[in-house]
């Protein structure tokens, strides 16, 4: 059984001779052909290079095309900012900006990096198709109408539902033609990523995330296609809504327990991908520490419907070795001989504070309110990036009565200040040191009225 079929037979819910690994890596593959984040997605050679070089190193089961959820609200109009170490972030949301869903460009599959994606696909599928399975992603229809619409989306379900029906309808189609033009690509498996669907309580996922969801499902399915359904941050509250959703497959992240997945999955028969912690096991943790972590995975997972993976796409500067060491061991059953030239987490930690890497606390002061936003990282995680939006929509209302602040946990420094303030759950928002919005992006009117109780 070679690593295409080992996954294929995983997303059937079909046993397999050993739990198959897909690294979600994301731009960090960049660094393995000396490039950045923005040349890779910008370079259809660069990307083939890249995944065909992460697949070899990491002992792959699968790879992942382009982890790009930006592509099609650039294609629409949106302005993006870019980044080295990160995919791009939406900074112009054009509905945002006096335009209506008419005034939008048509979406063909000739515009913007599109053509480029879907000729890198192409290739990937050809160069290591034969004994790898190919992902090709795209941005879920939630999460597509966060970018076009921007943070006050959110508000529009609750005070227009009617209108933001209407974006959502836009998007599934959308949606459901990436997935039409992947299937062309002759990719293995279509991977619909929607990381807005956490920040929201289930009511809300099936009255405006289950039936969006259905058409690119439908026309995957239709072409007799393999897809899944992505959503990171703690989705814990709707997964099972996701599975009843039909796909093939699920993706979740690290704070969503293994076990319980599995539970729901052996119920449904929807396969699951997860949830390698990103940043405290595979960015600052030893090789010996990765492989401790995901035996404990591959137990819990099991041979039938489990595919190992990170919980989202991997930060850029993920050691090679503990990717290389999770690979190795899920292929062979090796573990790493030594520790040694190689610094655990907690040494990580120690040496951050030993050189004053660290996030100080903020004095609170009277009649005033400090705002810290606990993030992966604003630029590259959706929800991150749409929480951090609420914030700085509502500030100018304060002036200097509001100060705030992102914390991202990918450096030790972040880790601890996570610690310190006790946070388990990406996104956080906390006001005044208290958690107020936790895994949930607040609409304005939310936020407003916590952050004049403080006042």
């Amino acid at each position: 059984m070679n690593g295409k079929e080992r996954v294929l037979k995983a997303l059937r819910f079909e046993e397999v001779d050993r739990v198959p690994w897909v690294p979600f890596t994301g731009v960090h593959v960049a660094k393995l052909v000396d490039s950045n984040a923005e040349e890779l997605l910008k370079n259809g050679d660069i990307l083939v290079k890249a995944v065909s070089a992460a697949a070899e190193r990491y002992y792959a089961d699968g790879v992942c095309s382009a982890f790009d959820l930006q592509a099609e609200a650039e294609v629409l109009g949106c302005a993006l900012h870019w980044s080295k170490n990160n995919p791009p972030a939406v900074t112009g949301h054009v509905l945002a900006q006096g335009k209506t869903l008419e005034d939008l460009p048509e979406f063909t599959k000739d515009k913007g990096r599109l053509p480029m994606f879907f000729e890198a696909t192409r290739k990937l599928v050809e160069k290591v198709g034969d004994e790898k399975a190919v992902f090709a992603l795209c941005c879920g229809p939630f999460t597509l109408a966060l970018h076009l619409r921007g943070s006050a989306f959110i508000m529009d379900m609750m005070k227009k539902p009617d209108e933001a029906h209407k974006v959502l309808e836009y998007c599934a189609e959308i949606t459901r033609r990436m997935g039409e033009w992947y299937m062309e690509t002759g990719a293995h498996v279509v991977a619909v990523v929607d990381p807005m669907t956490s920040q929201i309580a289930p009511k809300h996922f099936e009255a405006f995330v289950t039936p969006y969801v259905k058409p690119v499902i439908d026309e995957v399915h239709g072409k007799g296609g393999i897809v899944t359904l992505f959503c990171c941050g703690n989705a814990t509250k709707n997964i099972e809504l996701m599975m009843k959703s039909k796909p093939d497959a699920i993706a979740f992240d690290e704070q969503v327990d293994l076990q319980f997945v599995k539970d729901l999955a052996d119920q449904y028969h929807v396969s699951f991908e997860g949830n390698i912690p990103l940043t405290t096991t595979l960015l600052f943790g030893s090789p010996r520490e990765c492989v401790a972590d995901i035996k404990k995975r591959i137990e819990i997972g099991g041979r039938r419907g489990y595919i190992l993976s990170p919980g989202c796409d991997l930060p850029y500067d993920t050691p090679f070795y503990n990717l290389e060491a999770v690979g190795k061991y899920a292929a062979t059953g090796e573990e790493p001989s030594e520790t040694s030239g190689f610094m655990s987490l907690e040494e990580a930690l120690n040496s951050a504070e030993e050189s004053g890497d660290i996030f100080e606390d903020v004095k609170i002061e009277p009649g005033k309110v400090f705002i810290e936003i606990v993030t992966l990282d604003s630029e590259g995680c959706a929800p991150c990036q749409y929480m951090c939006e609420a914030v700085k929509n509502v500030a100018p209302i304060y002036g200097d009565k509001l100060s705030w602040r992102e914390s991202l946990i990918k450096s030790a420094a972040g880790i601890k200040r996570t610690m310190s303030l006790g946070v388990s759950t990406l996104p956080t928002l906390l006001i005044n040191n208290e958690v107020v919005f936790d895994n949930i992006t607040p609409t304005a009117d939310a936020l407003i009225k916590e952050i004049d109780k403080r006042l």
